[in-house]
């Protein structure tokens, strides 16, 4: 029949229309790889390799199932189709899960939902949120978990998409079963089945469902219930030729039978399982069946089994559960979050920027009024001082109007500092604990060591910051406190030399002070002090081991120059014109890893203006940092003069 046809293009048709047709799945991509040799438009063979990607997934094929997403990723991308891009991404991160590279899944799950949720794909949002779901299970957050599946279910009710609203409620069932809620986990499986039942059709899902109804008879110690779904589940992956969902099935069999003290049969379909597994690379599954060998090796008494077992099953655990997993996490975590605060940020400033023109608009229309008003009273001789009140009428007019646009301002600064400096690093935290709590019983010594180290470091900066929150909330509504008097800059620079000492001595940083002695300013020392030390501890921070940071005044006729530079990393005018602009709020990494709050420099900034001076900067990349700022002289005007 190929033979008989002819042209590429129509070649191409009806090869797909065999692959469409076919029964076998395995006949179905064998038809769809040999289309790709005569199809010569980009969609086309983005839509094929997309295909045989997805067969391969419900084949178990993960390795090149994952091999064909990323190639339909790379066209769907060149042709900048969304829609696609959405879909291709979700299964690249099903492989990843399935494959046990739970952070890779998530990375793209996040980005398959952002996509969908830009073009209104409402059945995709309701996939990918309860995808998402699962990860969060597998990490012990079972409580996001769950928000994240009822979300889903809400969106596959909305467009009564029956098998998307099953798979929530099995999704939801699976949270209830690992919090111990047993009997509400049942109640959502069997929701589940029923609907998948009565749509009749070749779901997937019967496979999955049946395991989760069989695992909390299991527990409920009910093994000949568990038993029968065990063997439906089996049944339903043969069926649809799925060799991860046979694997799945047979492992959890193998471990009923061995409740049920039926050892061989127990062993029979552990091993099964095993060779499944090592075969397709099904990580996850080769550590559980590992266990259930050791536990089986260890009631028969064979104790160099069962630990030779035991061993094995806990290397693979310590490798799919690492430390560095945990902070990949953590790092994705906050990123994501960060973006979608984002999104509601620029909401509320594009609200402000309405209420801007809303004001404009007012102004206007009191102007019009005033205008009209004066020339009636012009034209019907009213007296002057009906001018003098409505001329007054103007001026807390436009004072109202000034205040009120500086109540936005001020309330836009707060939404970007909570969004980007406060919330983001707690969801960071919270997670950490969360995953500290839930899984502290299977982490070693060493690894709860490194966490609890990392939420020391967490604490410390969440502290920093929110007192400097504090401080910078005081100086805009001017409730902190100042004392305007002379002051002596060397000892101040003294004593933050010697709070810093320790700190510059860790990197082996030079730290020079070179400040005459009688360097007298007018301001407030508690203000300046925490300026130069910001200063110096920031220079300290982006400093590499064994540099140089000078600390250096410069007596002027009506002001002192004080200077902190260093021979650091420097940075590029983009970023130097970002630094003291509290919209922006750069916050980097130092030289060691060190992390800031980000408010430092606008703080120092809102200090040195407080006191009547100047700040500025002058960098370069790879040649180091130089802030200056300036105090006026003291003398005995300026001492005598009220702040």
């Amino acid at each position: 029949m190929l033979a008989d046809t002819q042209g590429d293009s129509a070649k191409a048709e009806l090869l797909k229309k065999l692959a469409q047709s076919s029964l076998e799945k395995n006949k179905s991509v064998y038809f769809y790889t040999s289309a790709l040799e005569f199809e010569k438009d980009s969609f086309q063979r983005a839509f094929i390799l997309d295909k045989i990607g997805v067969f391969n997934w419900q084949l178990g094929n993960f390795q090149e199932a994952i091999n064909y997403f990323n190639q339909s990723h790379a066209l769907f991308t060149e042709l900048n189709d969304s829609l696609w891009l959405g879909k291709v991404l979700n299964n690249i991160a099903v492989v990843n899960w399935g494959m046990g590279n739970s952070i890779d899944a998530l990375r793209h799950y996040q980005k398959a939902l952002t996509i969908r949720e830009a073009i209104n794909d409402t059945n995709g949002v309701s996939k990918v949120m309860n995808n998402m779901g699962l990860v969060y299970q597998e990490w012990g957050l079972y409580d996001k978990a769950y928000e994240l599946h009822y979300q889903a279910l809400e969106q596959a009710r909305q467009i009564k998409s029956m098998s998307s609203v099953a798979y929530s409620y099995a999704n939801i069932g699976n949270c209830y079963e690992k919090m111990n809620e047993l009997d509400k986990a049942l109640k959502n499986y069997t929701q589940a089945l029923d609907i998948l039942t009565e749509k009749e059709d070749d779901n997937p899902s019967y496979s999955f469902v049946s395991v989760n109804i069989a695992n909390v008879y299991s527990k409920m110690n009910q093994l000949d219930s568990a038993q029968y779904h065990y063997r439906q589940a089996v049944k339903y992956g043969i069926q649809m030729n799925n060799l991860n969902r046979i694997a799945i099935a047979e492992h959890h069999l193998g471990h009923n039978f061995l409740h049920l003290n039926q050892l061989d049969s127990a062993r029979y379909y552990t091993q099964k399982s095993l060779k499944l597994s090592q075969e397709k690379n099904y990580a996850g599954l080769i550590r559980d069946n590992l266990f259930v060998l050791a536990e089986m090796a260890e009631k028969e008494g064979q104790t160099t089994n069962a630990l030779k077992y035991y061993k094995q099953a806990s290397a693979l655990k310590d490798s799919l559960f690492s430390a560095e997993e945990l902070t990949k996490f953590n790092d994705l975590q906050v990123k994501y979050f960060t973006e979608q605060q984002e999104k509601e940020n620029q909401i509320l400033r594009t609200n402000n920027e309405l209420q801007r023109v809303t004001i404009r608009q007012q102004k206007m229309v009191s102007h019009i009024l005033i205008t009209g008003g004066v020339l009636v009273l012009l034209i019907l001789v009213v007296v002057a001082r009906s001018r003098i009140s409505l001329k007054k009428l103007s001026v807390r007019l436009e004072k109202s109007e000034a205040e009120l646009r500086k109540v936005n301002a001020d309330k836009d600064k707060f939404f970007t500092i909570i969004a980007h400096d406060l919330k983001s690093p707690f969801n960071g935290f919270l997670g950490t604990t969360d995953l500290l709590v839930n899984n502290f019983d299977d982490l070693p010594p060493g690894t709860i060591k490194k966490f609890l180290v990392a939420l020391k470091d967490s604490s410390s900066n969440l502290y920093a910051l929110l007192e400097s929150l504090l401080q910078w909330a005081q100086v805009q509504t001017e409730t902190m406190q100042y004392q305007f008097e002379k002051i002596d800059v060397h000892e101040i620079g003294m004593n933050v030399s010697q709070l810093l000492e320790s700190n510059a001595a860790q990197k082996e940083i030079s730290l020079v002070r070179k400040i005459q002695k009688d360097t007298l300013a007018y301001g407030d020392e508690k203000s300046v002090s925490s300026v130069l030390r910001n200063l110096v501890s920031n220079a300290i921070k982006y400093t590499n081991p064994g540099g140089e940071v000078v600390i250096e005044t410069v007596k002027k006729a009506n002001y002192i120059e004080i200077s902190v530079s260093d021979n650091g990393i420097g940075m590029n005018k983009q970023t130097r014109d970002k630094l003291f602009d509290i919209t922006q709020m750069i916050s980097q990494h130092g030289t060691q890893s060190e992390q800031g709050t980000g408010l430092g420099l606008i703080l120092s900034k809102e200090f040195i203006t407080k006191n009547k001076g100047q700040i500025w900067l002058e960098s370069e990349p790879g040649k180091g940092s130089k802030f200056t700022f300036t105090l006026p002289v003291s003398n005995h005007q300026n001492e005598n003069t009220p702040s």
